[in-house]
């Protein structure tokens, strides 16, 4: 992509640094800044109070890992009851039981029958409890399913009050310590970037981001260190912002080696 050798570097913000893009002959000053890839601000939708946290600001995670974890003693607790109705065999060896005792006193009933020694009402009502047996050891099977469920919701339960990363990153900033609450009103854990990519932000008028699409590669180079590295466009914004006539630009730089730190000054490279 041919691009001119005219730059623009100004520093935007405390909150990230300008880089420096290429301006065509009869272009305006075009602004942009580098940032984490992600930004992410781990969250639960558990409450209560943190028991440990297993890791430190400034520490790579990788995904999956536990990040802390919160009290447990009264899900435990729960858990222990739901394990001991679970396992609770009483009720459905008595009603197998009683419908043992409702069909052999059905085919009892059934031999005397054909003898001529009992009544059909007592046969039908021999039937009738025998179903009712039946149906009662499906009520008891029921409830023992139900009860199985019941503790695997709770052993989710306290499988979800350990938080853990949902990408792999830094963690940049921890919000809540060991012994601090955690509400529905203050969910958030902590803060992890993902800097194994890097993005820097662009904004252009309509005319200089209609020339830029999506995948094309651009030559960036680091004000500072001098490094260089080839960034992606990942996304041209199909809105013109009304206020400031422009347009936002996203450009992918692949940091997976950490050569690059987020905040580094940057310019767009040609070597043309």
């Amino acid at each position: 992509m041919n691009i001119s050798q005219t730059y623009a570097c100004m520093i935007l913000s405390a909150s990230g640094w300008l880089c420096c893009i290429p301006l065509p002959a009869r272009a305006s000053e075009m602004e942009g800044y580098t940032e984490p890839y992600r930004t992410i601000r781990v969250a639960t939708d558990e409450t209560g109070i943190v028991e440990k946290v297993y890791i430190s600001e400034g520490q790579v995670v990788e995904k999956g890992a536990p990040l802390i974890s919160l009290n447990n003693e009264i899900q435990n607790a729960l858990l222990a009851v739901a394990e001991q109705n679970m396992n609770a065999k009483g009720r459905l060896e008595s009603a197998k039981a009683e419908l043992q005792l409702k069909e052999e006193r059905l085919k009892i009933l059934q031999s005397l029958r054909l003898e001529g020694n009992a009544r059909q009402e007592e046969l039908d009502r021999a039937k009738y409890e025998g179903n009712v047996a039946k149906a009662n050891i499906q009520t008891v099977k029921e409830e023992l399913v139900a009860r199985r469920l019941e503790y695997e919701k709770i052993k989710t339960q306290i499988k979800r009050r350990t938080i853990r990363a949902p990408i792999s990153g830094i963690v940049n900033l921890i919000h809540k310590e060991q012994g601090e609450f955690v509400a529905p009103n203050s969910p958030e854990t902590m803060t992890l970037v993902q800097i194994d990519k890097l993005l820097a932000y662009f904004t252009l008028t309509p005319q200089q981001a209609s020339e830029l699409k999506i995948d094309d590669k651009i030559k960036i180079r680091f004000c500072i260190s001098h490094f260089k590295a080839e960034g992606t466009v990942e996304y041209v914004s199909p809105v013109t912002d009304a206020q400031s006539g422009t347009v936002l630009v996203k450009v992918r730089i692949d940091n997976r080696n950490r050569k690059f730190r987020s905040g580094d000054r940057c310019c767009i490279h040609s070597e043309s």
